[in-house]
This record gives structure tokens, sequence and C-alpha cells, in this order.
């Protein structure tokens, strides 16, 4: 039995980690060839359709299932799953983490938690609706006033605790996300266990001391 469009965009959504946008999306429908989209013309517009259908996060929300969240705010064409759980299959393990303490197991859970677009997105809310704009709180780096339009809303969040201190059922809260540039959150990364951002803030301002 062939799925519902929105069984589908669910399922396509998933494998490709659970948020993308909508041009990585059609292409993993294309890949999964599991609707016949030989002969349908406005296929794409129905994926749209079944996202918009599904979620609070648009205009065209049907109030019945709310499915889908608009990752960077409306009307920027990438959407993820609210429910999306990562798994082993969207982890990469970079050079850097090869000598990580805690174990594979624990650096994986880790990088889910970074991964977790939904929470981010909170916390990248609560903290522009609190300062009117994004950006790092360890150098003060803003993506929009830099890059202009490309850059706005952009910021990257990373997991505050370290994950030796992450028990079994942790939850994520949007207070355990500091959002940092993509050079600080590398930096972070630099040094076992993970900087945490007043030590990056230190390095920053003895830095800017020195020069």
């Amino acid at each position: 039995m062939e799925n519902t469009w929105l069984e589908e965009v669910i399922e396509a959504m998933e494998e490709i980690g659970g948020y993308g946008d909508y041009r990585s999306l059609y292409e993993k429908i294309q890949e999964r060839n599991k609707k016949d989209i030989s002969n349908k013309k406005n296929w794409k517009s129905a994926v749209r359709a079944v996202i918009e259908k599904n979620s609070s996060d648009s205009h065209a929300f049907e109030h019945k299932k709310d499915i889908f969240y608009s990752v960077y705010g409306k009307g920027c064409g990438v959407w993820g799953l609210k429910n999306f759980e990562p798994s082993d299959n969207f982890v990469d393990i970079t050079e850097d983490d090869i000598s990580f303490p805690e174990g594979k197991l624990k650096l994986k859970t880790h990088i889910y938690r970074e991964r977790n677009q939904k929470v981010i997105q909170i916390a990248k809310n609560k903290f522009k609706e609190k300062h009117g704009q994004l950006y790092c709180e360890a150098c003060g780096f803003d993506f929009h006033k830099f890059y202009g339009k490309i850059g706005e809303d952009y910021i990257e969040g990373h997991h505050s605790i370290p994950v030796s201190e992450l028990k079994e059922g942790d939850k994520t809260k949007p207070e355990d996300i500091v959002l940092l540039c993509s050079n600080c959150h590398k930096m972070v990364h630099r040094k076992r266990p993970w900087l945490k951002k007043e030590e990056l803030k230190k390095l920053i301002n003895k830095k800017q001391i020195i020069n």
C-alpha cells in the first residue's frame, strides 16, 4: 500500500536527519522512489501543502496535527519534525573527537543533543526576545551585522552540560543551550572536558588585552 503524502514527507524528513530545506526533501523523496511522481506535475506543491497544513508555524495550519516546525522562522523554507529523535545514522564523529575520554556512546549522546533543532530553536527565540538579535554569547559576533540578510537569525547552539554529568532520561532544556558563532563553537570542543562559555570569554578578553 502506497504511503500518503503525510507519511512520505515524515519518513523522508527522518532520513535526512529530522530537518532540511525543500530541495533536500524533494531529492530524498525521489531517491526513496516510494511515491509515483512520474505523471504528477504538482507533487512538490503537495509536499509543501502537507507541511504547511500540519505546522502551527504556517498560516495554512489546519489546527489538527502539529507535526512540523519552521527551523529558522517563517518564510525560510527549512522545516523540521517536532518529535524527531536522532539515531546513530545521523552522528558524524570528527578527528577532533577521536580522543574523547567519555567513550563513543557518550560522545554520540552529546552530538544527539546538539542536533536537537527544536530545543535550539526555542533557545534562539528566547534569546532574540530578550536581546533583539542573535549573537555569539562568547565573542559577540553577529552574523546578520557582518554578512547582511544571508546571516539573519543564524547562530549555532551548543549543549553546555558535559556529557559525563548527564543522567539517563535527562532532557535538554533551552537554558542548557549556549549560542555560539562557528569559531567559538569549534573552540569549546578543542578541550576535554568542553570549555565553558565563561572560560572561552576569558580567553577572548585576554587576547584582546594583549593585542
